[in-house]
C-alpha cells in the first residue's frame, strides 16, 4: 500500500510536470495535447511538438523551447522527414513562422484552459 502511495505521490506529478515546456518569450505551455515527436538524427533538435488545429510548432533545440505558428502540416511532415532537421527547420520554419504578439494572444484563448505564455485570457 505504501508504494502505491510512493507512485502516486512522486511519478504521477512528475508525468504531468513533464507534459508542460517553457517556451522563449511565451513562458509555459502545456503539451497535453500536442502531437510530439522526438528527433533522434539530430544532436541539436531533440523533439517537435505540433497542434495542427491552431497550427502550432513547439520545437525543443538544446535545451530550450521555441514557438512557430502558422506551420501547416506538410511542413511538419517535411522537417520529421527531411534528411538534415536542423537545416529544415531554420530555412523553411524558423525563418517564415515567427509568432506575433497578436498570435500569442489569440493562442492564450483558444487554450484557456492550458498554460501559453502562462497568463490565462
Amino acid at each position: 500500500m505504501m508504494r502505491l502511495f510512493l507512485l502516486i505521490a512522486f511519478v504521477i506529478p512528475a508525468l504531468v510536470h513533464a507534459q508542460t515546456a517553457d517556451v522563449k518569450d511565451v513562458g509555459p505551455v502545456d503539451l497535453s495535447e500536442f502531437d510530439c515527436t522526438t528527433i533522434v538524427e539530430s544532436q541539436l533538435l531533440h523533439q517537435v511538438c505540433y497542434d495542427e488545429a491552431h497550427r502550432y510548432l513547439i520545437a525543443r533545440i538544446g535545451d530550450d523551447y521555441y514557438d512557430n505558428c502558422s506551420v501547416k502540416p506538410d511542413e511538419v511532415d517535411g522537417l520529421i522527414e527531411s534528411g538534415n532537421v536542423v537545416a529544415f527547420y531554420n530555412q523553411r520554419i524558423r525563418a517564415h513562422h515567427k509568432c506575433s504578439a497578436g498570435q500569442h494572444q489569440k493562442l492564450k484563448a483558444a487554450f484557456s484552459n492550458k498554460a501559453v505564455g502562462g497568463k490565462e485570457p
